[in-house]
């Protein structure tokens, strides 16, 4: 013990260790079918001018445990209900919708917002992704951003 520093303390305790299967959230995995299903009953709504339910039914079914295609197809559900809430109100409006969203909706509206922003269509649209982000940090504060860097479940 004289170089007390170079210990492995991992080693000491490996009932500590993560593996791959404990990091897969515990929630039940969405189908494509399902995220057509929900992308399908937002475009209705969108289509009747209620966006607020659109946003509200495509923040409620997050496709955590999915393949790679449904959550980008899911995630282009909700670009869609962004792109048609600016192309129909004021930005000076999306406080009022973020504001009647759930907690858990806009944590998962954090999650989109950043999801989008790294993919090729919403890059085109920074814009757009930014003004929804500074909105949603204006009603909600920092914590969903935090719960976002530290949740597991990705969309």
């Amino acid at each position: 013990m004289d170089d007390w520093r170079r210990i492995d303390i991992d080693a000491l305790e490996p009932e500590n260790h993560l593996c791959k299967l404990d990091l897969i959230p515990q929630v039940d995995p969405v189908s494509p079918e399902q995220a057509q299903a929900v992308a399908q009953s937002v475009k209705q709504n969108l289509s009747l001018g209620k966006f607020l339910e659109a946003l509200q039914t495509a923040l409620d079914t997050p496709p955590y445990v999915s393949d790679e295609s449904t959550k980008v197809l899911h995630a282009e559900t909700v670009f869609e209900v962004l792109a048609s809430i600016k192309n129909n109100h004021n930005a000076s409006e999306y406080g009022n919708f973020v504001s009647q969203l759930s907690s858990e909706q806009q944590d998962t509206l954090i999650k989109y917002i950043y999801k989008i922003m790294g993919m090729p269509f919403g890059a085109k649209h920074g814009a757009l992704m930014l003004g929804w982000f500074e909105k949603t940090v204006d009603v909600t504060g920092m914590g969903p951003v935090v719960r976002f860097f530290s949740d597991r479940r990705t969309v």
